[in-house]
Formats: structure tokens, C-alpha cells, sequence
């Protein structure tokens, strides 16, 4: 088992008292009057939003093209949160922080959302700026 650094703990701490307020929001998925199975015209509509804490760093560009995130170029964001909302970032379809709208990146990674497990129960989450 890997020993986990002192300083760990005290990472969770800063969080929470200093983390960016992210809003999460879940959708549903319902066929209204004119849904037709051959063309799959669902409606979606959220669901009120759960509220959690992280810390927020932009990505620059540079890092989006040669690194392994894709080829996505332009407003990308990384969030270092407590690993219990993996399931959170992995299910939701809109992401809000500072008032503007991110969804989860899964253009770069065959459609599979970026969260990366760190030690300390602590996970990076990679979200594209919707634009």
C-alpha cells in the first residue's frame, strides 16, 4: 500500500473552505407528442442542481493539443474535488462554474468522461467549456 503524503489531508480542508462553488445538473430524458423512434428526438430537461466545492485551474491551450486530452482547443478547465461526485461528473449533463456553462469532455476520449483518480481520495475532472 502506498504511503500516503502528510499534507493530503489538508488539501480536502483548503477545498472546502476555499473551493469554487460548481453547479451540477443532471437531465432527463422523456419522448414528448412528436417523438419518433427512427429519428430518436428525445426532449431533455434538468433537474434542479446539486451545488459541491473544488478547486478550479484552467488548462491552457497548449496542454489541451499536445497533452492527452484531445484535440479540443479552447476553454477546457480541470477541477480537483473529493472522489465521491465521480459518479456525479460521470451521469450529468451540464456543469456551471462562475456562471459559465461547461459540459463534461468526452470529444478527445471516445466518448468517455476524464477523471483521473489522485491520492488522498482526490479526483481531477476535465471539463470543455460549452461554446
Amino acid at each position: 500500500m502506498k504511503k500516503i503524503p502528510a499534507d493530503i489531508p489538508h488539501v480536502k480542508e483548503l477545498i472546502k473552505v476555499n473551493g469554487t462553488k460548481i453547479s451540477i445538473y443532471f437531465g432527463v430524458k422523456s419522448a414528448g407528442d412528436d417523438f419518433d423512434p427512427r429519428e430518436g428526438n428525445y426532449d431533455y430537461s434538468n433537474l434542479p442542481y446539486k451545488t459541491i466545492k473544488g478547486y478550479v485551474q484552467t488548462i491552457s491551450p497548449e496542454k489541451l493539443v499536445w497533452k492527452e486530452y484531445g484535440l479540443q482547443e479552447m476553454g477546457a478547465v480541470e477541477v480537483l474535488c473529493d472522489s465521491k461526485y465521480k459518479d456525479w461528473f460521470k451521469y450529468c449533463n451540464r456543469v456551471v462554474i462562475d456562471s459559465e456553462d461547461y459540459s463534461v469532455f468526452k470529444i478527445g476520449n471516445g466518448n468517455r468522461v476524464l477523471i483521473q483518480d489522485r491520492p488522498g481520495n482526490i479526483i481531477r475532472v476535465v471539463l470543455e467549456k460549452k461554446g
